[in-house]
């Protein structure tokens, strides 16, 4: 396992999602980029501002997806996950990268593993009506635009109407056409 730090998440990377519902199989994937640029002063030195930004194919809709996070890194060892105003998400040790977030009666709990050049997120969230698993893939990019996952992403093409939704604190959009 590679030490998650400031240096080894700046950048840019590829990353895609698979979202499956416990009961329904897979209803999601996404499809796309983020980015971990260095937070400009007043910000303590060190903080990173993480920006997502794709396409979420969820339950047979094509949205424009983008969510951002802040990432802190207080001591040698130590992750701790922000939402944008500064709102406290999770925490986690490098030598153990596991955390939990309660959010109303909704426990998400999640696990990363860190190589060289790739990491994964895998998160298992259960609430009362809530019983599925996010796994994402980060490959760090060489160049924007680079796809090291090969092949082509999928874009959003022939949509008709608008529509938007927020789910777990991301905006959904279906893209324009």
């Amino acid at each position: 396992m590679d030490e998650a730090t400031e240096r080894y998440f700046r950048g840019h990377w590829a990353m895609r999602r698979i979202i499956e519902n416990v009961a329904e199989g897979v209803i999601g994937e996404f499809w796309g980029e983020a980015r971990f640029d260095a937070v400009p002063p007043p910000a303590e030195e060190g903080m990173l501002a993480c920006r997502e930004e794709g396409v979420l194919r969820f339950r047979g809709h094509d949205y424009h997806a983008e969510r951002g996070s802040l990432w802190r890194f207080p001591g040698p060892g130590e992750v701790e996950v922000q939402y944008t105003d500064g709102r406290p998400f999770h925490a986690f040790p490098t030598k153990d990268p596991v955390a939990e977030h309660l959010c109303g009666e909704d426990l998400y709990r999640v696990r990363y593993d860190f190589g060289p050049s790739a990491w994964m997120s895998v998160w298992e969230v259960q609430g009362p009506d809530k019983d599925y698993q996010m796994m994402t893939e980060y490959r760090r990019m060489k160049e924007k635009g680079e796809n090291p996952f090969g092949g082509s992403v999928p874009v959003a093409a022939g949509m008709h109407g608008r529509g938007e939704a927020m789910i777990g604190g991301s905006l959904l959009r279906r893209p324009r056409r």
